[in-house]
């Protein structure tokens, strides 16, 4: 057993992330908050754009608007482009119909990759990661449908 597991079943299914050590929670594919609505264009763009102070978005290495190659390597690596919500729901290579799945924030890519628990490196690379509240607002837009409003 390892040690992951171990420490899942000790802590009540709390987790290790090995990167950072921080203890991240099982997910729950429920809204924690039914009576808060999110909406994409205000609350999820922005941190994907990287515009909260001490976040980095995935503007950095996923947008084909970047003005530089170097903003682009996450998209040459992958073909994710999450310019718009357009095209993060086309998802990449790999992450095609499982990047956001409407519903179902533990199986959408998405998710996985800013939690650190999917396979390759955590979202966004090398840091510095999303904290857990910023994470939860994405799995309940998801568990909310991933609607986008005007962001399409």
């Amino acid at each position: 057993m390892s040690l992951v597991a171990v420490v899942a079943l000790a802590e009540g299914c709390t987790f290790i992330q090995p990167e950072t050590g921080d203890r991240i929670s099982a997910c729950v594919d429920g809204d924690s908050d039914p009576a808060n609505a999110i909406e994409f264009k205000t609350r999820i763009r922005p941190l994907m754009n990287g515009e909260k102070p001490g976040t980095k978005g995935c503007a950095a290495c996923h947008y084909s608007t970047s003005p530089n190659q170097a903003g682009q390597e996450g998209l040459i690596a992958t073909q994710l482009d999450l310019s718009s919500l357009r095209t993060l729901r086309n998802g990449g290579v790999n992450t095609r119909g499982t990047i956001v799945v409407p519903g179902k924030p533990c199986s959408s890519a998405i998710v996985q990759k800013l939690r650190g628990t999917a396979n390759g490196a955590r979202m966004p690379k090398n840091g510095p990661y999303w904290s857990p509240e910023d994470i939860q607002l994405v799995a309940d837009w998801i568990a909310e449908g991933a609607n986008g409003g005007d962001d399409e």
